[in-house]
């Protein structure tokens, strides 16, 4: 019972975009980790959130995050739309990691 209050269930997720094109490769890299927008030549900056970071997730890597148990069907059926393959391993990490 002491586990639960110091560490959370979670989902490792690591995808590919092997065999899509650049661009829709992009696209869901940038759904997911988010991007730096920039405007009137480059005179404006703008941080867009992606989904990892709006769900409380962690970003490991572009391709690898570590998500909330709960939210990591909601990722994966994303990168499973847009015809990525996806590999995901269930841990256990400390509660203070995630931002709720």
């Amino acid at each position: 019972m002491f586990r639960f209050i110091l560490s959370m269930e979670a989902i490792l997720i690591s995808y590919t975009t092997k065999g899509l094109s650049k661009t829709e490769s992009s696209k869901l890299s940038k759904r997911l980790v988010g991007y730096t927008d920039r405007s009137n030549r480059g005179n404006y900056t703008y941080k867009r959130k992606g989904l990892i970071v709006s769900i409380g997730g962690i970003i490991i890597s572009r391709s690898t995050f570590i998500v909330p148990k709960n939210k990591a069907k909601e990722i994966m059926s994303h990168i499973k739309k847009r015809d990525g393959s996806v590999s995901y391993w269930e841990i256990n990490i400390p509660r203070k990691y995630f931002k709720d």
